[in-house]
């Protein structure tokens, strides 16, 4: 079981709510996208569910036994190398230095990281290497739930395609859940099962919405006629795209190019 709820999550910072009696449900397997526009809490949100933050009110539900973390920056550290910085949360968990290695070694090879670039710090490598480090940390405690909070953003486009390539490939190996932070709908269609949508301040899912066929399976032409459907959705009137311009939005919508879910 791999699953995850956040019941009625409610968070403010310093007197501001973010977040007002948010729910949400993630199936064993199933990557959720979240998206919503900037500054209606889906990095809080993330990081709650991760026990990052503590939420106010609310109720947080884990059906896993590890989970993994990937940021929109990497959060490496700069005084030690990438072997370090993947085995670091297996030192905090006091394992063995053989099996440390063995855990990093595998981590390393599953996102194409190479021996000698395991052996640079942060700043000898590049934005795609240390996505790939960012990773790869990730993967190694074997995480059944993996929690991106846009990872890939300031990924130049064919590289962003190939993290997706990735993490679609690690999810149907490995047969974990997660869910994925996102502006950007085409990559939301890529990766999810289903998509989210917050409501701007915060205030809840306000629905969601199932691309046809599987994450992985879904043609590029398949991507862009979703895409192209959803943008005119009522239910995303408010979000914006990667490069944070507003989307050029209908007021209505035929609904039949798409599936709706709860």
């Amino acid at each position: 079981m791999s699953g995850l709820t956040l019941a009625t999550i409610s968070h403010a910072f310093a007197g501001r709510r973010v977040l007002d009696t948010v729910s949400l449900v993630i199936r064993p397997g199933e990557l959720v996208a979240l998206v919503g526009p900037s500054g209606s809490g889906k990095s809080t949100l993330a990081a709650i569910a991760g026990g990052i933050l503590k939420p106010d009110r609310g109720r947080i539900m884990r059906r896993y036994a590890r989970h993994g973390m990937v940021f929109q920056q990497s959060r490496l550290m700069p005084w030690v190398d990438a072997r370090d910085n993947i085995a670091f949360p297996l030192r905090l968990a006091g394992m063995s230095a053989d099996r440390i290695a063995a855990r990093v070694q595998a981590a390393a090879e599953a996102v194409a990281l190479r021996r000698d670039d395991l052996s640079k710090r942060p700043d000898a490598l590049s934005g795609g290497m240390r996505a790939r480090v960012a990773i790869a940390r990730a993967l190694a405690v074997e995480p059944d739930f993996l929690i991106f909070d846009e990872p890939f953003v300031a990924l130049d486009p064919a590289l962003r395609r190939r993290m997706q390539d990735l993490v679609l490939s690690l999810s149907g190996a490995r047969g974990f859940g997660g869910i994925f932070i996102t502006h950007d709908l085409s990559e939301a269609a890529r990766l999810a099962h289903r998509i989210a949508v917050l409501d701007r301040q915060g205030k809840g899912i306000t629905g969601s919405l199932a691309p046809p066929g599987q994450p992985g399976t879904r043609s590029e032409s398949a991507i862009f006629d979703f895409v192209e459907t959803a943008r005119a959705a009522p239910l995303l009137h408010d979000l914006v795209n990667v490069d944070e311009r507003a989307l050029p939005l209908e007021s209505t919508c035929d609904m039949s190019g798409f599936r709706r879910c709860c």
